[in-house]
């Protein structure tokens, strides 16, 4: 792995365990193992340095509402290609996805994050185009966070000895029920 390459995990790593206030140029340049000056040679501020650690994961999100967009969640089989290709985006890009979900408050300093929100955004209106509304995007909403938070407290919540294809199935199965089952309605206070 490359110097650069050690520097983007490295801070994605750090970030999604500490947060991105939390963590400085110079952890990142321990926790990489080399010097401060090597991570400003490669990445000119903090800004720089998480917009492309989390680049691919946008990249991939993209990539599966472009998929979404032009295939429909019309049939099941539809949704449930959708909730597996969403499953296999969260887990590959775990530590990524963690940093968007909990850092919404950096999206004017930090334009990745903008970004993110937006494919958010995206990813919940092409499950909201058959749902019945508001109910069913906060459900989108509580799945893709709760995931999320599974995927990087794994040993928190003993799970790290799950075989990552069985940690994938039972996902799927709870992303497809929480999310791309049928519609519910319901009324509020009840």
């Amino acid at each position: 792995m490359s110097v650069r390459d050690q520097i983007l995990q490295a801070t994605l790593d750090l970030c999604a365990r500490r947060g991105i206030a939390a963590t400085s140029l110079q952890d990142i340049a321990d926790a990489s193992n080399c010097s401060k000056a090597n991570v400003v040679y490669h990445f000119s501020h903090k800004e720089e340095l998480i917009n492309d650690a989390l680049s691919p994961s946008l990249a991939a999100t993209e990539k599966l509402l472009e998929a979404a967009t032009l295939q429909g969640l019309a049939t099941e089989s539809d949704r449930v290609a959708f909730a597996q290709d969403l499953v296999e985006l969260l887990v590959s890009h775990r530590l990524a996805t963690h940093i968007v979900i909990t850092h919404p408050y950096f999206v004017d300093s930090v334009p990745a994050l903008k970004t993110a929100q937006s494919l958010m955004e995206r990813m919940a209106d092409v499950v909201n185009q058959y749902s019945s509304g508001e109910y069913d995007r906060l459900r989108f909403g509580i799945v893709i966070s709760g995931v999320t938070y599974t995927l990087v407290s794994a040993t928190i919540l003993e799970l790290q000895s799950v075989p990552e294809e069985e940690l994938k199935d039972m996902l799927t199965s709870v992303v497809s029920s929480m999310v791309m089952g049928p519609p519910l309605t319901t009324e509020v206070g009840h």
